[in-house]
This record gives C-alpha cells, sequence and structure tokens, in this order.
C-alpha cells in the first residue's frame, strides 16, 4: 500500500509540473536571432541566457501563467505573460520575445484633408495606448519624440471628421515621416465595380483598388467585385494593382452623395503595355 500510494504521490506530481518553456528571443526590427539576451521568470534569480539562435531552455518556469522578462544591454526590456498556462507536462512551448534597439525614435507628420488637401489646424494625434498626444499645427504638423518602440496605432480627430486609425512603427535612431489624411464625410461618394483580366474577361480576385492620395481603397473578392466607401468628391485617380500584373490607373469625376460604378481590366505582365481601360 505505501508502494502504491508513493506511486499514486508521483503521478499527481508529475500532472502538476509545468511544460518546458523555450524562450526565442529576436530583435524587433529586424527579426534575427539575438544572443545574450537574459530571460527570467519574474520573481526568480535563476537566469537563461540565450545562445546563437536566440533561444534558450527557461530554467524556472513561471507558475499560473506568470510572467516571463527578457533583456539584453543595449535593448529595451521585454515582458510577456500567460501563454504556457494549461499547457500538459511533456510539451515544449516556444514564447517569442521581441527586444528592441534602446534608440531614440522620432515621428513626425502632417494632417490634412483627404478631399481638398489642406491642413486640418488642430487635429488631435494620439498614441493609443500611452498618454502621448499632440496638436496639429497651422500647417498640419505634429511630432513626437522618444515614440514607443514596436507597432502603434495613431488616432486621428478633428471637428467634423470622423476618428481615424493608422499604424506606425519607428526604427530606433530614426526619423519616422507620415501622412494623415482625414475625410469630411459629409462631402464624399461612393465608388464601386469589378477587375478584370483584359484579354481573357475572367474575374480577378485580390487586386487592391485604391484611391490615390487618401489612404482608401479596397481588395476585389472572388468574383473580381470592389467597394470602397466614403471617398472625397473631385477629381480622384484610382491605382489598381495586383501579384503578376500591370499596375495602372484611371480617372473618376465623383460628385456628393454620388454612387459611381467603375469597372476596369488589367493586362498580365508578359502582355504588351497599355493605357487602363474602363469597361462599359
Amino acid at each position: 500500500m505505501k508502494q502504491l500510494a508513493c506511486v499514486l504521490g508521483l503521478a499527481a506530481t508529475l500532472s502538476q509540473a509545468a511544460p518546458v518553456v523555450v524562450a526565442r528571443v529576436q530583435d524587433g526590427e529586424t527579426r534575427r536571432p539575438l544572443a545574450g539576451a537574459v530571460v527570467t521568470s519574474e520573481g526568480s534569480d535563476i537566469m537563461a541566457v540565450t545562445g546563437s539562435d536566440g533561444r534558450c531552455v527557461v530554467v524556472a518556469v513561471p507558475k499560473r501563467g506568470g510572467p516571463l522578462l527578457a533583456s539584453r544591454t543595449g535593448y529595451l526590456g521585454s515582458r510577456v505573460t500567460g501563454k504556457w498556462l494549461g499547457k500538459p507536462i511533456r510539451d515544449t512551448v516556444v514564447i517569442d520575445l521581441l527586444l528592441y534597439p534602446d534608440r531614440p525614435r522620432v515621428v513626425v507628420g502632417r494632417v490634412y484633408d483627404a478631399g481638398a488637401g489642406f491642413a486640418i489646424l488642430g487635429a488631435k494625434v494620439l498614441v493609443a495606448g500611452t498618454e502621448l498626444a499632440d496638436s496639429a499645427r497651422a500647417d498640419g504638423s505634429f511630432f513626437f519624440h522618444n515614440f514607443p518602440a514596436g507597432p502603434r496605432n495613431l488616432q486621428v480627430s478633428s471637428f467634423g471628421y470622423p476618428t481615424k486609425s493608422f499604424s506606425v512603427e519607428a526604427k530606433g535612431g530614426e526619423t519616422t515621416d507620415v501622412n494623415l489624411a482625414l475625410v469630411d464625410t459629409s462631402n464624399v461618394g461612393r465608388v464601386e465595380g469589378a477587375v478584370s483580366d483584359a484579354g481573357t474577361g475572367l474575374p480577378v480576385s485580390e487586386a487592391r483598388v485604391a484611391v490615390e492620395g487618401t489612404g482608401l481603397g479596397a481588395l476585389t473578392d472572388s468574383t473580381g467585385r470592389y467597394v470602397i466607401e466614403n471617398v472625397p468628391a473631385g477629381m480622384r485617380r484610382l491605382l489598381v494593382s495586383c501579384v503578376g500584373r500591370r499596375t495602372a490607373y484611371t480617372v473618376i469625376r465623383l460628385v456628393k452623395d454620388w454612387n459611381v460604378t467603375v469597372n476596369l481590366q488589367l493586362r498580365k505582365l508578359e502582355d504588351p503595355p497599355g493605357a487602363l481601360v474602363p469597361v462599359k
């Protein structure tokens, strides 16, 4: 009975054990393996150091999905939690950690009206998830020193315009320049249509139709159809691109509340060059 009790006790201990956790540390900007990074569990002084492949086995695995910490000289620290919680023993869990170079990041830009092109004075620009904010000056310009590492969302708003979000990633030691276009939804129209092959007439899926200078666009579906809402009124250039095909364009005129249908054709790369032809 004592032997059976010991076996059962050992089984219970094993069932509560943590899985094998491997940390994979990479440079956040280049995505290359980072050797010499120190990985620890929060609250523990037991360290593991990554090799030339950027990997190491975490010696003290955090309980209950606690945090893993990674650090290296010249880089900002990283913290990740909970991804191994609930994994059974004998499983190997690989945890990715990105370390970004500890160098100043600067983001500058301009906020403007996508339809008329004028600067939007006083537009609010916020870095989502932080307390960083700035207001556009008379020329629409804004700037951030010490911009956070990694992909970030800029939320831009101004009276008369809906709030819009833009994704930005600034590299350490560099200045990133971004132009943010807001659309006045009181003076817009709608563009829709289909993209087809210029030779066969068959639908072209996954083609991108973009309204130049606005940040607006859409991908065609399996039938070649696309729809772009809230396109600023005026003369607009549609750019059409697709993998394996020639990029082309056409110009349209849009009036407030109009619904314009523009059917487009694309040529394959091996076809002779020519202008984009709207299909009537």
